[in-house]
């Protein structure tokens, strides 16, 4: 997953921030997709109108201290909404409630790569160690998403959960191995630390392989 972001600051009685965060989401809204169609926001239930959006924003911009523009990418050809579903199930697991977010993929793409703009409010400020866990979350999720949209419907359910359960424990290996080698005394993470982390993250992902599917 790649993930770039920068901030604004909100709260009541910001009424500049406030402006930053209305031109944030109507640019992400509003740029013509490839057939000159404007995007509608979802807010993790449902696609939003503009009008929604509007009001939603001015309430989080009153309420909260902080929002973050973002850029979501999953890395993987996900159609649009694949990937606004990929963005904000990712962004809610890990306690950001208070978004919207505009998918600019498949039709709705502007460029090759698939990706999501996020406006993500909140009191705290964002470190390093937030992104690096939202990374790597969202590559996890990522990873179940490519499995769900490959799932054989004529497969029998057990059979399936196997085949799943061995893939995902492969791509793990993986996966630990290549964060090993890039880290290389240079991450500011201890391999315990990052060891845990993940481990919850790979169980929250493992407790809905199969559930959902």
């Amino acid at each position: 997953m790649v993930v770039k972001a920068n901030y604004i600051q909100v709260g009541k009685g910001n009424s500049a921030g406030r402006g930053s965060a209305f031109a944030a989401v109507n640019y992400m809204m509003f740029r013509p997709s490839e057939d000159g169609e404007n995007r509608k926001a979802f807010d993790g239930e449902r696609l939003l109108e503009p009008h929604e959006v509007h009001q939603r924003v001015g309430d989080q911009a009153q309420a909260h201290k902080y929002a973050y523009r973002m850029v979501m990418s999953p890395d993987r050809n996900f159609g649009e909404k694949t990937t606004e579903q990929w963005a904000s199930d990712t962004l809610k697991k890990l306690g950001y409630d208070n978004h919207v977010v505009v998918s600019h993929a498949g039709g709705a793409g502007h460029t090759a790569h698939p990706h999501a703009h996020a406006l993500v409010f909140t009191d705290a400020r964002l470190e390093r160690l937030d992104f690096q866990q939202l990374r790597e979350f969202g590559d996890v999720q990522a990873k179940e998403f490519e499995m769900r949209l490959r799932h054989d419907r004529h497969m029998d359910h057990q059979q399936w959960r196997a085949q799943l359960e061995d893939e995902l424990g492969q791509w793990r290996l993986g996966r630990d191995r290549g964060l090993q080698i890039k880290s290389d005394g240079v991450d500011d993470l201890s391999q315990q630390e990052r060891r845990d982390r993940q481990t919850k993250a790979d169980k929250q992902v493992s407790s809905q392989v199969g559930m959902e599917m």
